[in-house]
């Protein structure tokens, strides 16, 4: 006879989940059609149906080590079928939040990019650390004179060893966060493996970058209705290359000037520039989108929590406060120039160094799940 498993649920992890935007779990009847409709749901993987019971039951240590969480790339078509209204992708986006915030390295920062009452906080910090480096080269009361020269205001040398140390720990600090989820799944799989991360990890780049499950999302739907979510592959595309497309902007401009002594600032023809002009607008669009039908379609495209506002807007001003930074150097306005650039560069402070806190973080989450579910098969329903 087969031993009995005791189950202890979590109580306050269910009200957690419920705090974080989750629809009434008693609504769900497992009938298992948000499984059914879902695109990216197979039968070695099968969502989120399970994770509503699991929810249901408050099965924590379960649901925070389950990829399938993390494989869930919203596209909101179980919340439009579902009978009952359960809204299961409002319940999977929790656990995706839940699942940062504990998985964060170290804990105290999860807890703070988490929570509304410490952004003040967060804020301040960089800025403070940049006002004592204005206050050190003695631009604190006085602006430099003559061109606006914006690594006259605020030292190359100084930005550059703030950010490499800052984001090289949110680097270490996200890879930790990594490792933990991938233990915590190898401890709880439903599974049985067959290969390491090397096996599906250059399929598993080329799912990311091409947005394949975005794609799949759209492309292998089924029925008729309005999920709100049609507009995700190509936004999220906008989103993740404008991003990528600023970064190596900037890479390109410490190369230039530590490697060639090419100065700042440079014209505005230069392919540089015109890459980061044109990927902060990409960005801006795409921000445009995402903001247009959150307010539009509300809580039928999901509902949107305090992560998804925050996300969205730290990444619209920093893009916004980076061109206008730009343009009040064209028009020679050196007091709002010199200012608007320190604030943006506290944005991109915010937006790089809190990576593995903030809705950012599924960069390197959904990629350790989609790495890990590559290379796994169903052991058991």
């Amino acid at each position: 006879m087969a031993e009995a498993a005791l189950i202890q649920p979590d109580l306050e992890f269910k009200r957690d989940i419920l705090g974080l935007g989750a629809h009434d779990l008693t609504s769900c009847y497992q009938c298992g059609t948000c499984s059914v409709v879902c695109p990216l749901s197979t039968d070695d993987m099968p969502f989120p149906r399970k994770e509503m019971i699991w929810v249901q039951w408050g099965l924590k240590d379960r649901l925070l080590a389950d990829p399938a969480v993390w494989v869930c790339h919203q596209c909101n078509l179980c919340n439009a079928y579902c009978p009952r209204d359960a809204k299961p992708a409002d319940v999977m986006a929790a656990l995706r939040d839940y699942t940062i915030t504990h998985y964060a390295v170290p804990k105290f920062m999860g807890k703070g990019v988490s929570e509304a009452k410490y952004l003040p906080f967060l804020f301040a910090l960089p800025a403070v650390v940049f006002l004592v480096v204005l206050a050190w080269i003695g631009n604190l009361t006085s602006l430099p004179t003559g061109q606006i020269v914006f690594s006259k205001f605020m030292h190359i040398i100084y930005i550059e060893t703030i950010f490499i140390l800052a984001v090289g720990a949110a680097v270490v600090a996200a890879i930790a966060g990594g490792v933990r989820y991938w233990k915590g799944m190898n401890e709880f799989s439903l599974a049985a493996r067959h290969g390491g991360p090397a096996r599906g990890f250059i399929s598993t780049l080329i799912d990311i970058l091409k947005h394949r499950k975005f794609q799949q999302c759209e492309g292998d739907r089924v029925g008729t209705r309005t999920s709100y979510k049609s507009h995700l592959h190509k936004s999220h595309l906008a989103v993740f290359y404008g991003f990528l497309g600023l970064v190596v902007t900037t890479t390109s401009v410490g190369i230039g000037i530590y490697a060639f002594g090419y100065l700042t600032p440079w014209p505005l023809w230069h392919p540089v520039k015109i890459l980061g002009n044109v990927s902060g607008v990409a960005v801006l669009i795409a921000c445009g989108v995402f903001l247009y039908r959150r307010l539009n379609d509300k809580e039928k495209g999901a509902k949107s929590t305090y992560s998804d506002w925050l996300f969205l807007g730290v990444l619209a001003l920093t893009t916004l406060t980076g061109f206008l930074s730009e343009i009040l150097r064209l028009a020679d306005i050196p007091p709002l120039a010199y200012w608007v650039y320190f604030i943006h560069l506290v944005f991109i402070f915010f937006l790089l160094v809190y990576i593995p806190y903030s809705k950012f973080a599924h960069l390197a989450y959904r990629f350790v799940a989609m790495l890990y579910s590559s290379s796994t098969t169903s052991s058991r329903s």
